[in-house]
């Protein structure tokens, strides 16, 4: 299979997060050989697809499967899971169904891959045979010294969605070449002025006086209790008082005998507050200034936020991003492009293949 990957994202991401997600699901299609001299289980645009492929997205939609009926029905797995009517819903059935439109998804995107001239060969033989020179490359990489990204060697899923991302990225890249995906500089330039506050702005800089009391078997509040009630009565003295944007309440809370420091939050420290103090910074965004935070614990303190001040939020220049909302444009043209040909498409299925197929990979 000859492939030309020209992937703009970070590759090492990509399948980092592939790996662990490939570790909640059940790989054995490679394991799994299509029937002899039957059908095959599906055709699609002229071409066959055999019962291996499916085999293939049928492990990978096993575990979310199981994962779905246990978030919505709360359902346990057991031998009778399968089978079992929950309001109407049998996880077999949506088992059969999701696999079904993933492979028909996939197999519609390898379609336009090939007609942008970005691989030639799509079958699931040929798919296989890459992840094999694939690995084989990364040995050798190894062997010689050479930079490798990611594990030396990729298991199935986790080549996948390597494979199927990188080759997203160059189909549409063949395609905004040759004039398959056209986004125009208007086009561009709509979505950034109707998205400005909601994705191109840079949140403006809050000032806080950050009142804390921590609790805990080394503190002087043993009892989280008692450590909310006395900030209780420090909130309540603050609102008593009035206080303006421009005194803050560490008089209050010096009163009070209760910690209260004076912090900013700027654009360049959000991603740490997110991390070590997120209910924090989502208390802080929700303040203008003079306004009070409630109540709320937590990493061992009750914590009190009152707002001094808060700075126009930055808007992010066009140029800046031009480039990655054209990106983005095109990927959304790209999937719309998938859709259309899927609606389009009268896929012959050979429905009691694909159920007997089922039956076998839950025993």
């Amino acid at each position: 299979m000859t492939l030309r990957l020209h992937s703009k994202r970070n590759r090492l991401i990509t399948i980092l997060f592939a790996l662990i997600a490939g570790s909640l699901l059940l790989i054995g299609a490679m394991n799994v050989q299509a029937p002899q001299a039957e059908e095959p289980l599906l055709t699609l645009n002229g071409q066959e697809v055999t019962a291996a492929e499916f085999n293939w997205h049928l492990q990978m939609n096993r575990a979310l499967t199981a994962d779905y009926f246990k978030q919505t029905y709360d359902a346990n797995y057991s031998e009778k899971f399968w089978f079992t009517d929950y309001s109407g819903e049998k996880p077999i059935q949506r088992w059969i169904k999701e696999s079904q439109t993933q492979l028909l998804t996939k197999r519609m995107e390898l379609h336009l891959a090939q007609e942008a001239g970005v691989v030639s060969d799509i079958s699931f033989e040929g798919f296989l045979k890459g992840m094999e020179h694939e690995n084989q490359r990364r040995s050798q990489a190894a062997a010689n010294k050479e930079v490798v990204y990611g594990p030396l060697h990729l298991e199935a899923q986790a080549y996948y969605s390597y494979y199927m991302s990188n080759l997203e990225d160059a189909t549409i890249e063949a395609m905004r070449s040759n004039g398959g995906i056209v986004i125009s500089d208007e086009q561009v330039r709509l979505e950034y002025e109707a998205n400005l506050a909601a994705k191109y702005s840079r949140p403006g800089a809050i000032r806080l006086e950050w009142a804390s009391l921590p609790f805990g078997p080394e503190t002087e509040y043993k009892d989280q209790q008692k450590a909310l009630e006395k900030m209780e009565l420090l909130k309540a003295a603050v609102i008593a008082a009035e206080i303006r944007s421009d005194t803050g309440i560490h008089q209050q809370a010096k009163e009070f005998g209760i910690n209260v420091g004076e912090v900013k939050i700027t654009s360049a420290s959000r991603r740490t507050a997110a991390l070590e103090n997120p209910k924090v910074l989502l208390a802080a965004d929700q303040l203008a200034p003079g306004q009070i935070s409630g109540l709320f614990a937590e990493n061992g303190a009750i914590h009190l936020l009152y707002c001094l001040s808060v700075e126009d939020a930055g808007v992010i220049p066009f140029d800046q991003v031009k480039d990655a909302i054209t990106l983005h444009l095109a990927q959304q043209k790209f999937r719309s492009m998938v859709d259309d040909k899927l609606s389009k498409a009268v896929p012959e299925w050979n429905y009691p293949m694909a159920e007997r197929l089922a039956n076998q990979a839950i025993q």
